[in-house]
């Protein structure tokens, strides 16, 4: 930690500089985006990395930048600080003058579900803020959050604290199995989850959402003797309809179709299984932006008077 009155061999500038090529993975993107001349951005990051001693970016030919284990503990800091001086410079200004942007990642399969809403909402108070949105996998999402390529990410809530991520919880998912309409077990009000055992079970290919549901056929000694993988939820959702197999799911669009009309029906389980916890996820509230900041809480009372609503 630095002295009180020791000078600090750094600028607001420079770490500005060096949390946009985090957020945007290379210097001449960083450049564009604050509108800045490309050798202002690599000198910054060079001089930062001079003063600290420390490599903060791997440079791969024809690769965006990567974020060195240093670089992600010095963004954490340099976000805290940023957003600490932008709070300064706002002063007392009314709320309703917020502007700038929030980046928000989501996993592809609940972005849909939840942002809109969010953002809809959001923008009707604060117009003058904008949005950078993606979406990814689970592995992927938490990558973003990490690296700082995003200020938000709605994603489920698995394994986020092994890699210090802060969150908090918007919704609470319970599995339940996706049936083709006309299948035997679709006439049940719940079904086991060992009577689905014997299908073919088409599942994601995302490695965390495979484990999540594998993992609950061979707590009780079930291995699925066939397994489809599938690259996304409507591609499971749409074989799955036209009676390619069945499958598990914590999501649920509305309605219970698939994109070519095919019905699909959606049963709870019978037995009782760990639920999944949907998350706005960051990297510590110290460390959001004015408009960041101010959606987290939006997002989090819009959810809060939800359950209130629906209970």
């Amino acid at each position: 930690m630095l002295a009180l009155g020791m000078a600090i061999p750094f600028t607001l500038r420079q770490l500005d500089y060096f949390v946009a090529v985090a957020e945007h993975g290379s210097v001449t993107a960083a450049a564009a985006v604050r509108n800045v001349a490309q050798p202002s951005v690599s000198i910054a990051v060079g001089e930062l990395e001079a003063a600290l001693g420390k490599s903060l970016f791997r440079r791969r030919p024809g690769q965006r930048l990567a974020i060195t284990p240093a670089g992600r503990q010095l963004l954490i800091h340099a976000r805290t600080a940023l957003a600490a001086a932008q709070r300064i410079a706002s002063g007392n200004r009314d709320r309703t003058e917020i502007k700038g942007e929030i980046a928000i990642t989501c996993f592809r399969d609940i972005g849909a579900y939840y942002l809109p809403r969010l953002i809809a909402a959001f923008a009707a108070r604060y117009p003058d803020v904008t949005f950078r949105l993606a979406e990814g996998n689970l592995a992927e999402v938490r990558t973003d959050i990490a690296d700082g390529r995003c200020d938000l990410a709605i994603t489920y809530d698995i394994e986020l604290d092994l890699h210090g991520i802060s969150r908090s919880t918007i919704h609470r998912l319970f599995p339940h199995a996706l049936l083709p309409k006309n299948h035997r077990l679709a006439r049940r009000s719940k079904v086991r989850l060992v009577e689905l055992a014997s299908e073919r079970l088409v599942l994601e290919d995302f490695p965390l959402t495979y484990e999540y549901f594998i993992t609950m056929f061979r707590l009780r000694g079930i291995e699925p003797p066939s397994v489809q993988l599938t690259p996304s939820f409507e591609m499971q959702r749409g074989l799955i309809a036209n009676g390619w197999g069945v499958g598990l799911s914590c999501i649920r669009p509305k309605p219970d179709f698939s994109y070519d009309g095919q019905p699909i029906a959606c049963r709870p389980l019978a037995t009782a299984e760990p639920s999944s916890d949907i998350a706005i996820a960051h990297l510590g509230r110290e460390t959001l932006t004015p408009p960041a900041a101010e959606f987290l809480a939006s997002a989090l009372k819009f959810y809060r008077n939800l359950s209130t609503v629906q209970a």
